[in-house]
């Protein structure tokens, strides 16, 4: 019978997706946590977020989501918010990433990515968030300034002390995940509890062993973790392997230094937690430390699992659903006992039409009348009862991420669903609950011959059957997690720990915490940066004045490390048949800096720009009273076109102007690059009239400019939706430093 007229009447759609009581009522504790600030100014931003972005961005208040969006649940907590140089530069709005993305139209996100029907920010609410954001000026965290910093000796020197203990028997295979450069810039007690668990969730799910690894610090502060590769399964090169791409291979000059490698048999047996989760939760350290077989059909052999023979002899349990919190179409999930516990996989499908609809075909995959799908997502449970994950397409073959028209994970820059890292986002606590739309929409009628029917009542169990099945491998799940000394419910804002260590290292660096990294207090660090060798000047300056991309630090990191310390550099082989490189996604963004700090009136300053790609730019300076004059283009070089990567002198040295420091106050200079030479923030030049273009309300501008933009052809529909896409196609660029004028 040809498959396409096996039609059931009537399919309900339902979420695949259960959230539980347990975190229901955790969500609304943290709700209650959120303080409503008195002071007016913070009042007014704090509305403004609330209406506009907490809906996405913070835990408690989502909407139509399980998880914030991009990892970022704590938009409404304005305390935290402020010291996160990630999100807000205080004193500096238009170089604060949530504001320049309110501005550039790339949130609210529902609105600009989902085509929800909500308003956007209006004028005031701008207004209300630059305000804000002003007046933060330059506070800086004062939670710990009374902590005592922790230097690179003190820590090397507590890992000696350390080691000193133990038996050389655990001495050799002894090795450090460390988080005092975290304690130092000031992270809070709440944060640090989740990096550790975090550390060492991700440490038992690399590991082929039965062991169960406890968190263990070995200090009061609670910054240096403990661990053993012996108990994980792991070899001197597994972990060699892994440092040898290490990007902070440095360490300060001390004998102490000998007593660890000698101790250890490694030249460095430590390494930061958080470069650790982000760089093993992923491809290729992932798949390299779980020594994941090359196809689906291997990992199936080698779990014990024998998926054809467990669907022909009805072994296998299936749920089948329309929406499901991360495909895009229809997906299938399926069970098999395997050797380790549990070993489930689902089936994922490029569209819901034809063959691709489980609706039509229950039965497959494959086969005369089978479903055929386009790839899978596998978890399957390690003998330590902790989980590990397995992306492939149709064949079988891996991937490190699976294609985005099949499925996405919103909490991704990229939108991909990443092996190790995603998955351990998604099922922070194990298994989730699941609820089958196959069984009842097939076994409703008669539109299905009797052997089909008879086929999906023996591989899709009722619900409260397949209930039992997930409780019982979650609370495997949790039962591990328990013995590692983890709380299995423990996030931060919303993310899961491992998740959450790896986007604080993925975040972006500014002054402070690049100081902290490189072992240095701030004092240090000033102190250094302006000692420094001019060729670093312009990095320097950036930290600084602003923030860095992740990767773009990485990439200087040893070269700085040179010049600001007396550290050297460790290099480590790795092992030539397992290449395990792994760097941050890149984060294309614009840079802007200037030759000083701060000026006298008269001074001529010089700012400079670097694009990542070629754009048009505009360079505009807005005084205290928020008075804008466009600095570039002008009467003399109307010609704004730069190019990608090359670092741009305005004024030039052969330039027919000059840039002069009039009123005494802070300056706030920003650029702007786009795409296409269209207008930015409503700038309109007349050079016939003036050199210099004047905005009397740079601000307001803005601000109609986006209204104008939002407007639907009856003059009130919000924006289209962009499609979504790799963040490295935005059209459009903005960053901003302050500069003083005395």
């Amino acid at each position: 019978m040809n498959g396409r007229r096996w039609r059931a009447g009537a399919v309900a759609i339902t979420s695949a997706i259960v959230s539980g009581l347990a975190l229901t009522l955790a969500a609304a504790a943290i709700a209650d946590d959120i303080k409503v600030p008195t002071d007016p100014v913070a009042k007014a931003a704090f509305d403004v977020l609330e209406k506009s972005c907490a809906r996405c961005h913070q835990e408690g208040r989502l909407t139509a989501r399980e998880r914030p969006a991009k990892n970022f649940g704590f938009v409404l907590k304005l305390d935290a918010l402020a010291a996160n140089p990630n999100y807000i530069l205080p004193g500096n709005p238009y170089g604060s990433k949530l504001f320049k993305q309110i501005v550039d139209k790339e949130m609210p996100y529902d609105v600009m990515y989902e085509g929800a029907a909500e308003p956007t920010p209006s004028a005031d609410d701008i207004k209300a968030l630059e305000t804000w954001i002003q007046s933060l000026g330059t506070q800086s965290a004062s939670a710990c300034e009374g902590r005592k910093f922790v230097s690179n000796k003190d820590m090397i020197a507590t890992m000696a002390a350390d080691l000193e203990k133990l038996p050389k028997t655990r001495a050799a295979g002894t090795r450090y995940l460390t988080l005092t450069h975290l304690k130092n810039s000031c992270t809070d007690d709440a944060a640090m509890k989740v990096y550790r668990q975090g550390a060492i969730k991700l440490v038992n799910s690399l590991t082929r062993s039965s062991n169960v690894v406890r968190l263990e610090t070995i200090e009061p502060e609670q910054t240096i973790i403990r661990i053993n590769i012996n108990d994980l399964g792991w070899d001197e090169r597994d972990w060699d392997n892994v440092l040898s791409v290490y990007p902070y291979n440095t360490q300060p000059e001390t004998q102490l230094t000998g007593v660890l490698a000698k101790a250890t048999g490694t030249p460095m047996p430590y390494a930061r937690a958080d470069w650790f989760a982000f760089s093993a939760s992923r491809p290729p350290i992932y798949n390299a430390l779980l020594r994941l077989p090359r196809s689906f059909q291997a990992l199936a052999r080698d779990q014990g699992v024998d998926v054809e023979g467990d669907i022909r002899n009805f072994l296998a349990q299936r749920a089948g659903f329309q929406k499901s919190g991360v495909s895009q179409n229809n997906r299938l999930i399926e069970r098999h006992a395997s050797r380790g516990g549990y070993f489930w996989t689902s089936y994922d499908f490029a569209s819901n039409q034809g063959e691709k609809s489980l609706f039509e075909f229950p039965l497959g995959p494959g086969g005369p009348n089978g479903f055929r799908h386009d790839g899978g997502e596998t978890i399957f449970s390690l003998p330590n009862g902790f989980q590990a994950y397995y992306l492939n397409n149709a064949r079988g073959e891996p991937l490190d991420k699976g294609p985005t028209n099949i499925v996405r994970d919103l909490t991704r820059k990229d939108l991909a669903v990443t092996n190790g890292v995603s998955c351990m986002g998604c099922h922070d606590q194990g298994m989730r609950k699941a609820k089958d739309d196959v069984r009842d929409s097939v076994l409703a009628g008669k539109s299905f011959p009797k052997d089909v029917r008879e086929a999906v009542a023996g591989l899709y169990p009722p619900h409260e059957t397949m209930d039992r099945l997930i409780e019982d491998d979650a609370k495997r799940f949790a039962d591990a997690m328990v013995r590692a000394g983890l709380d299995p419910t423990l996030k931060l804002n919303g993310i899961e720990m491992i998740n959450a260590l790896s986007k604080r290292y993925e975040d972006d660096v500014d002054g402070k915490i690049a100081a902290t990294e490189f072992g240095l207090t701030k004092e240090e660090f000033a102190k250094a940066s302006a000692e420094a060798d001019k060729k670093f000047k312009p990095f320097l300056r950036r930290l600084e004045q602003g923030i860095v991309p992740r990767d773009q630090f990485e990439v200087v990191f040893r070269n700085l490390s040179e010049e600001l310390t007396d550290d050297e550099i460790v290099e480590i082989a790795g092992v030539p048949d397992r290449p395990v490189a792994v760097r941050p996604t890149p984060v294309a963004d614009l840079a802007l800096f200037s030759d000083r700090d701060s000026y006298r009136q008269g001074d001529t300053p010089i700012f400079t720009v670097i694009a990542p790609r070629d754009c048009f730019l505009t360079l505009t300076d807005v005084d205290q009273r928020g008075v804008g004059t466009v600095l570039f283009p002008n009467r003399f070089q109307q010609d704004n076109r730069i190019r990608a990567g090359v670092a741009v002198q305005l004024p030039g040295d052969s330039a027919s102007f000059k840039y002069r420091m009039k009123d005494r106050g802070i300056e706030t200079v920003i650029a702007v690059c786009t795409e296409r030479d269209n207008g930015v923030d409503g700038i309109r030049h007349d050079f016939s009239r003036s050199a210099f273009t004047e905005v009397e309300n740079y601000t307001n501008a803005v601000a109609r400019s986006i209204a104008v933009e939002a407007a639907g052809p009856g003059g009130s529909m919000p924006i289209p939706p962009r499609p979504i896409a790799d963040p490295s196609a935005r059209t459009s660029y903005r960053t901003a430093i302050r500069v003083e004028v005395r």
